[in-house]
Formats: C-alpha cells, structure tokens, sequence
C-alpha cells in the first residue's frame, strides 16, 4: 500500500512540468459597459460561454470603468453574456477565436434598466432557509433572522435528520458525522466538541452543509456523513470586511464579538478573523434510579445544577500568493486559546420507594479546563488550463492542548441522627496532547466530452499523549492515588489513496469512486502495562446518479460506504467523575464502526423534494450504561453494539404564500432498530418510529425590514438503550438593514416556549434511569453588523486542508 502512494505521488508530481509546458494558441477579448445615459456600469458580471453547450469557460467583473478583459483563451467559438441587478441581461453575438482572429473587440455595450417593479414591497431574492440537493442539504444560516444570539449548535438542532443525545452530542439519523469549518475538521470530539460548537456564534455562519453522499474524495470517517460549517467571507481587488456583536439575556447574560477582513490585490489575497464571546450557562440534571440490592430496594434521586463558563478566543490569517493566473500558493494559520469552567452542586437522595429519603449526599466539584490549538496549512493550487486540469497539494500541521484540573468533595447526611459522616474527596489534574501531520494530493483531470477524473493520496500520522493524576482525602490531606491515576498514549498511522470518474450523459449525470484507506494504531496504557495494536485495510465504494427526466422533474441516487474510528479520549481506560455516583470510563478495546448508506430522492420543480434513506451500522458505537446494585454507581463507557439500522423519509417543502411571504417547511419519518448484548450476554433489540417537523416563516415589509417565525416539533424516540420524549419549540426575530444596507440589526426571542431539554429514560438489565436534562432559557438577543470597504471583493479561496478528517476525534 505505501508503495502504491508513494508511486502514484510520484507520478502526479512528474505531471506538473509535463502539463504546464503544453502549447496552447490562445487569444483575447475585450469590451466596455455602460448604462442607458452612457455612463460606465462597474462591477457587471460577464461570462464567457462555449457555443457548443453554453458551458462557463471564465467569469470577470467589469472594472470601475466598465472595461472588461479575457486574456489566453484557447481557440474556440465562444459568446459573452453580461448581468448586473436591476439590468437585462445581454448577451454578444458568437465568434471565434482563431490563428487569424487572435484579439478580440466587441462593440460597446448599452444594458437596458430592467423596469419590472414592486411598488407596494420591494421584493428581493432570498434563499430558503433549508435547500436540499443530491446527498447534500444546506442551511443559509445567513439569511436567518433568529438565528441571531444562537450558536452553531442552536442551528444545527433545527436541520433534517439532526438530533441531540442526552450529552448533546450530534447525531444525523442516529449516527454520528465528521464535522468540519470551512472545509477543515474541527478535531474535536465528545464534551470538547460540543464546547465549540457552543462557543461558535451563529452570526458569523454562512451556511452548514450536511453532506449524507460525500464523494471517494473525502475522508471515509463520519458514519452519517459530513457536517461542514461555512464561516462569512467577503464577496475583485481591494479591502472589504465585517465587525459585529451579540448581546444576550437568558439566566446569565453574554456576549460575542467578531470581525473579518479581507485585503486582495492583482497579486496577493491576505484575510483573517478575530473573534471573542464570554457565554454563562446554566445546566440542570435530574436522575432517578430504583435499585434491588439482596432482597432490599432504594430509590435514589440526584439533582444537579451545573453553571457553566465558555470562553472564546478564535482567530484566522490566511495568505495567497498568484505566480500567476493559473498558479497560486498560501498558507493558513488558524486556532483558538479557549477555556471552560464550572461548578457542580449535586444532592442525592436515598430512601426506601414512595417514602421520605432517609440520608442525602451533598457534593459539590469544581471543574477549570483550558484547551489551546494552533493549525498551520501550505497550499500550492495549479489551474493548469480552462478545461478544468487542476493539481493541488496540501501540508499541515496541527497541535492540540487540554488541561483539566478537577476537585470534587461530597459527605454523607444521616437524617435519623443529623449528623454527617464519610466525608469524601478527590482531586483530578489532567493534560493532553495531540499532533497530527499529514501530506495530500489531489488531482483533476477531463476526460472526453463532459467527464473528469479525480485521483489523490494522503498520509497522516496522529500522536495523543495523556496524564491522569489523581488525589484521595484521606485524613484532611490529600494525597497521591496510584489507582485512579493513569498515562495514556495513542498512535496512528492512515494512509489512503482514492480515484473517482464523473460523466455527464445528456441528461444523466454519474459519478462513481472507490477509496483505499490503511491503518495502524496502538493503543499504549503505560500504567497497566498494556497494548492494543491494529491494522487493517478498508475500501471504500461511492456511487451518485442523477437522472432528469424533464424540466420539472429528476430523480437521484446515491450510495456510500463509511467509518467511524473511535475518539482518542473514549480509548483510555481510565474514570472520568461526574458525582460520587457516576462516572465515565474508556475502552481500549473499541472496534471502528462501518456503515452502508443509500438515498434515492425525486425533484419536483428544482424546490419539492423527496428523499428516501437506507443506513445500517456494523458494530455501532454508542454510550452504554451499567449499575452496580451494592455500590448504587452507574457507569457510562462506549460500546460496540451489534448493529444499528435506520430507514428515512425527508420531504422538502418550500412554499412562496404570497410575495413578501415565504415558508420552508421539512419533514422527517424515521424507523430505528438497534441490536446489542447487555453484560449478562443477554440479546436486546429497541426500535422505534420518529418524525419532526421544522418550518421558518420569513416575511417582507416596507423600509428594509423583515420578521421571521421559526418552530419545530420532535417526537418520542428510542436510540439503543434510551428512549427520549417529545420536544418542541418556538423562536421569533426581526431585521433592519440601513446606511444602505451596510448595516443590520436583529432582535430575537429564542425558546419562547422553554422545551429545549431531554427527557428520557435509559434502560438496560438491572439499570432502570429516567433522565431530565436542560440546557436552555428563553433568550433575548440583540445583534448588530458593519460591512465597510469594497462589496464586491472576491472572498478567500475555500480548501479543504490535509488534516480536516482527524480533528473531531480529538476529544
């Protein structure tokens, strides 16, 4: 397998000079714009066009004088269509570029206004809030006026298919996803991803696309697909950007501030971000639990209130250097210095069933967690012709860093004597470390009329480090606890390679790919003196199709093969305390899960959609709960169940109610079944039927200003051995754009009816749990944002960077 990367690298490396020396006569074309007083129309989009299909050969904007020039392009027959808002679109006449007609100049341009008007509401273009495509949907989190004081895990729990665990982990139809921001991974996993996806403002979203299809191109990992979370950028040469802020009132009040710029010129394109938020939070946690313990039965009731602290300090600087047209090199710098802190008061009480408890335990613990990461990218980009050649390499490097420092105290209250007595504590510091590097290649290549190939590598290699230092309280000191205590290392190698063929058949378009990946890992406990080492090899089929069948109506169908690898953290062996009475404990001994998904979905006027799902899960990795009846403590570990599958219903459903009135509506029927051993060995099988229903009301007023009604409704679901009721909720918001719309500001009302929360119940053998978590308060926000500079400027180029697929994994 490495010598077949290293051959391929080699061969595509050695193409480099081989393409950019190919001859090719070229030629060029100018022409000028104005309007109808004959004044030059700037920043007009032109297009210039192939005869023989229409297809896009290049695109450019018309300069602050209205000129505009295409330069090398190949000989061909060729046309020249123009656009700008508020004109008719225009289009030239068809010529040909050739030995005998090498510089072309068309005649001067007049666009006509276009006089079709609104009088009583101006009425301008707006996106759905929801779009669905072949095996992807996207969320146009930007055009959202309530998703103003929400994060980007408010946004990802209103889209199709997405739900929230009982820890608030994502899962897309039951399973789990990659989740990446602007093409790269986040590298996070478990408690730390959803920490950052908390502390990640909506407001400086664009969109989060969901891809359930994604193609061989792509990483295999994420079992439901991947989630990619688009950040703002801004839209030729010159300086644009943006600064905004959010102020919040929930319990406690928050804020967050963020600001971008971009600086392009002929030559160079530097941009970056800056962004900071201080967001409180308060958590409540209720558990109930009956146990049987030799003939003799206690009801145990734990309450928890967890005030929480998220930090956020994230920052971006990127830098793109054109050689030329057609070859451009960059470096990207990106992380974050976060922290996030706690305190937890829990009180458990214990006493006989439908009878006053007979003692409490009170407890509380302090949790200070400062994680920092620092990402670097090296880009080098050739468009080695208008066909569509193009050739790219990546190499990063990335660091993470996480130290924990945990000290909880608890003791027991005798309600009978009044008195407390087996005072407890503990005492946690804890760091981790995380590299990863890797090397990839991606190459692209026409081939015949309407088909290209895509082929690459890609090597990575991860190192975790972690140190788990426990102190007991024994005799009012504390002291050093080599049992609890742990030093935990991980390694992994992965090296894969992939090719995938698109061809364009009149009006069936196919695309088909196969990925290889290899992996080695080891799995090195240095305290027990243990080892878990593996390898294998894993291929990767993907198939996409997709069949017009006229101007109303397509059909498409897509089917992938993926893996999920278990997280760094969920393979340390070692307790992880929430109370006296639970804790979490790791499993080195985890197995990747492997998932087969299948869509086929039916268009109806580019807007209504239909998508049925397939997906089963071998080996599925989810929580697992046991109870030890004499001790009362339940532990949470991941588990390998045997197999998951989930059968799917989406309907996508747009309606345009009148003409300031637009409504977005989606469905979602799910059928789930899971299918597992309990630690008697005893077979389970849980299933169920779910549906929701989510649906945003945007509504178009004189003056700039717009309301928006967004709600949802979630039914009754089981997912393995939890079983979690309905939930439902209401936000509203309005928006004002002035200063010529530079400006905006929303206000919004967000859990208007205060269900954002999960109730459940986790039942398993002895372990009977009902579960009341909440998360969330009625909020009130107030946003405000400034574009200042040129609105036109080209943005960033968006990369998908070599270590993307590792960071979710590194909780």
């Amino acid at each position: 397998m490495k010598h077949f990367i290293v051959v391929l690298g080699m061969l595509c490396t050695l193409a480099i000079p081989a393409l950019a020396q190919k001859a090719a006569s070229t030629g060029s074309i100018s022409l000028k714009i104005t309007d109808n007083n004959g004044k030059p129309l700037p920043f007009a989009n032109v297009l210039l066009r192939k005869t023989a299909d229409s297809s896009l050969v290049k695109g450019e904007l018309t300069s602050e004088a209205g000129d505009c020039l295409f330069e090398r392009i190949p000989d061909g027959r060729y046309f020249v269509q123009a656009s700008q808002i508020g004109f008719t679109t225009w289009y030239a006449a068809p010529f040909t570029i050739d030995a005998a007609h090498r510089q072309i100049t068309l005649p001067a341009v007049t666009m006509a206004t276009n006089s079709k008007t609104l009088k009583a509401v101006d009425v301008t273009a707006i996106k759905p809030f929801i779009e669905k495509g072949a095996g992807k949907t996207v969320l146009n989190v930007e055009n959202s006026i309530a998703a103003a004081g929400n994060t980007a895990l408010d946004i990802l729990k209103r889209a199709p298919g997405v739900q929230l665990d009982n820890s608030e982990n994502i899962k897309l139809k039951g399973t789990t996803v990659t989740v990446m921001i602007d093409g790269k991974l986040t590298y996070l996993s478990g408690e730390e991803l959803t920490n950052m996806l908390k502390n990640t403002p909506a407001e400086s979203i664009s969109q989060i696309e969901i891809i359930t299809s994604p193609s061989a191109k792509y990483d295999a990992s994420g079992n439901g697909g991947i989630i990619n979370i688009k950040t703002k950028k801004g839209k030729l040469t010159g300086v644009n950007g943006t600064i905004s802020g959010t102020l919040s009132q929930a319990k406690y009040g928050y804020y967050n501030v963020n600001g971008n710029i971009n600086w392009r010129t002929t030559k160079f394109n530097l941009f970056g971000d800056l962004g900071r938020a201080d967001r409180k939070v308060l958590v409540t946690r209720e558990y109930r639990r009956t146990i049987t313990d030799k003939d003799v039965t206690t009801f145990l009731a734990q309450d928890l209130w967890q005030r929480n602290n998220f930090k956020r300090n994230a920052y971006k600087v990127g830098f793109d250097y054109f050689l030329n047209d057609k070859h451009t090199i960059g470096v990207l710098a990106n992380g974050y210095g976060n922290s996030f802190n706690n305190q937890i008061f829990s009180e458990t009480r214990l006493g006989k069933p439908g009878m006053s408890p007979d003692s409490l335990v009170n407890s509380i613990s302090t949790n200070d967690n400062k994680f920092d990461n620092f990402t670097i990218n090296l880009n080098y980009k050739a468009v080695l012709d208008t066909s569509g050649r193009e050739f790219s390499v990546d190499a990063d490097y990335a660091r993470f860093n996480s130290n924990r420092h945990l000290q909880l105290h608890d003791s027991l209250y005798d309600i009978s004597s009044g008195k407390y007595r087996n005072p407890n504590g503990i005492r946690n510091t804890g760091g981790t470390r995380i590299t990863i590097k890797s090397l990839k290649a991606d190459l692209a290549w026409p081939l015949g009329n309407q088909g290209k190939l895509e082929a690459g590598f890609k090597v990575s290699s991860v190192t975790t480090g972690n140190n788990l230092i426990y102190d007991s309280l024994k005799n009012g000191q504390f002291v050093f606890a080599p049992a609890q205590s742990n030093q935990f290392n991980y390694t992994e190698d992965i090296y894969a390679a992939y090719a995938s063929y698109r061809k364009q058949l009149h009006n069936t378009g196919i695309q088909v790919g196969l990925r290889l990946e290899n992996t080695h890992s080891n799995g090195e406990s240095v305290t027990l003196k243990s080892n878990v080492k593996r390898s294998y090899l894993d291929f990767f089929p993907n198939l996409n199709i997709e069949q017009k069948l006229n101007d109303k109506n397509k059909i498409a169908l897509a089917y992938s093969r993926r893996i999920e690898r278990p997280e760094y953290g969920q393979l340390n062996p070692f307790a992880f305390y929430l109370d006296k009475y639970t804790f979490f404990q790791g499993d080195p001994y985890l197995k990747p899960q492997y998932t087969d998904n299948v869509e086929l979905s039916y268009t109806f006027l580019d807007k209504f959609i239909a998508t049925l799902g397939v997906n089963k899960t071998k080996d599925f990795i989810n929580e697992f709960l046991s109870q030890n009846d004499s001790t009362k403590v339940s532990m949470s570990t991941l588990k390998n169940y045997q197999r998951s599958e989930v059968y799917s219903l989406v309907l996508t459903l747009p309606f345009q109610v009148t003409k300031w009135w637009s409504s977005d509506n989606n469905i979602n029927c799910m059928q789930n079944e899971y299918r597992f051993t309990d630690n008697t060995g005893k077979f389970n099988k849980t299933s169920s039927f779910t549906y929701s229903f989510n649906s945003t009301n945007t509504i178009t007023l004189p003056h700039d200003i717009k309301l928006e009604i967004m709600g949802y409704y979630n039914s009754p679901f089981v997912y393995a051995i939890f079983r979690g009721y309905n939930e439902y909720n209401l936000n509203l918001g309005i928006q004002k754009t002035f200063w010529n719309k530079a400006a905006t500001i929303k206000f919004s009302y967000n859990n208007l009816l205060r269900n954002e929360a999960y109730r459940g119940v986790a039942a398993n053998n002895n372990l009977d749990m009902h579960i009341f978590n909440t998360w969330q308060f009625k909020t009130a926000n107030i946003y405000f944002s400034y574009r200042f500079g040129n609105s036109s400027i080209k943005g960033a180029r968006e990369r998908k960077t070599g270590t993307s697929d590792e960071q979710k994994r590194a909780g």
